[in-house]
């Protein structure tokens, strides 16, 4: 019992000294190295749909970037909520789309609402799709081939089984889906992306 106080003793002595001691403080400075820095004041706007419209599940933002860069948002509704204000949209998961790739996809969205009660035959149909894709989303696999991971895709059709549109936007695997199933729902759309960007 004895010899275990003492080899107790012993051991907290050889602590107690060993916490004491100066220890060395490595550091590697890198303030010699380039840094960059960046700011961004970013002001948001939700473009609120019509009274009554039935697709309220992902937002359309107008969004300006330090008063200069003004662009729209598609951001989905957070889980469980339809979109009445900013806060019932997740900004995180938001696509940026600049005004001329919206003025493309009203193009598209217009054809696609003309298109919406042409009947077709067994044999027949159209459709229209519409991608947008950032520059290293596009990956060039030959001369004549690039492969797109587009953010936004957007698919109409209209053949014998009736018209059907979807919007699909998103990043990599993430991807939010939704189906367009009546004439309203584009022509809603259309409408707001263009009081998004100011027409």
């Amino acid at each position: 019992m004895k010899n275990s106080l003492i080899r107790f003793v012993l051991i907290l002595q050889i602590l107690f000294i060993y916490s004491c001691a100066p220890k060395p403080i490595f550091y590697n400075s890198e303030a010699s190295l380039p840094y960059f820095h960046s700011s961004t004041k970013t002001t948001f706007e939700l473009i609120k749909v019509s009274e009554g419209a039935s697709f309220v599940e992902f937002g359309i933002i107008a969004a300006k970037d330090n008063d200069t860069l003004s662009y729209v948002l598609l951001a989905p509704a957070i889980p469980g909520r339809f979109v009445n204000k900013l806060t019932d949209v997740s900004l995180n998961y938001a696509i940026p789309v600049l005004e001329v790739q919206i003025r493309e996809f009203k193009k598209i969205l217009d054809a696609s609402i003309l298109a919406w009660d042409q009947k077709f035959s067994r044999e027949e149909g159209i459709s229209y799709e519409y991608f947008v894709a950032p520059e290293n989303r596009i990956v060039r696999q030959s001369e004549n081939v690039a492969a797109w991971d587009p953010t936004i895709k957007f698919y109409f059709q209209n053949n014998i089984d009736g018209p059907l549109g979807s919007v699909l936007f998103g990043e990599g695997l993430l991807q939010f889906y939704y189906r367009l199933s009546n004439l309203a729902d584009i022509q809603e759309l259309s409408k707001i992306l263009g009081k998004a960007i100011g027409n």
